[in-house]
C-alpha cells in the first residue's frame, strides 16, 4: 500500500524532472530513471527507450529552444492500480525565449508515468503522454 510519504516523494520526483531537464542539470536527471525506462507519445511512432535517450532528447530540446524550454505539470494526483503506482497529471510545455511577454505554449496534455521504489528512491519507469494538439517532433 502506499503512503503519504511515497506520494510526496512521487511529486517531489515529476517536480525534479522539470527542473533538471529544464535547466540542463543532466546528471540528476539520469538519476530519475529506471534503466529500461521508456516514454511514448500518443500518435507518434517515437520512443525513448533507456536513460541516455531521455537524456539525449531534454538536451536536444533545449538547444532547439536556446535554454528556454520549461514543463510545467498541474493536478497531479497517485494512484495504485493492481500493485503498479502512476503518477497522473496535466502538462504545459512552454518556450519561455528571451523576450519578456513573448513566451509561447508550445503543447498541452496529459502524462502517465508508472513509477516504481527502487534502494535509491522512486524512479520513473514508463511515461506515456497524451497530447492535446497534433504535435510532430522534428528532432
Amino acid at each position: 500500500m502506499i503512503t503519504l510519504e511515497d506520494k510526496v516523494a512521487i511529486q517531489e520526483l515529476i517536480a525534479r524532472f522539470a527542473h533538471c531537464s529544464d535547466f540542463g542539470d543532466w546528471e540528476t536527471l539520469a538519476k530519475l530513471y529506471t534503466p529500461d525506462v521508456v516514454t511514448e507519445m500518443e500518435g507518434i511512432a517515437l520512443r525513448y527507450e533507456g536513460v541516455e535517450a531521455q537524456v539525449t532528447h531534454a538536451r536536444e530540446s533545449a538547444q532547439h529552444t536556446e535554454g528556454k524550454n520549461r514543463h510545467f505539470f498541474f493536478n497531479l494526483f497517485v494512484t495504485e492500480e493492481a500493485g503498479e503506482i502512476f503518477a497522473n497529471y496535466m502538462l504545459m510545455n512552454v518556450n519561455a525565449g528571451h523576450v519578456p511577454m513573448g513566451a509561447k505554449i508550445v503543447v498541452t496534455g496529459r502524462q502517465r508515468d508508472t513509477v516504481v521504489k527502487t534502494d535509491t528512491g522512486w524512479k520513473i519507469a514508463h511515461r506515456f503522454i497524451s497530447f492535446d494538439q497534433n504535435v510532430q517532433l522534428d528532432f
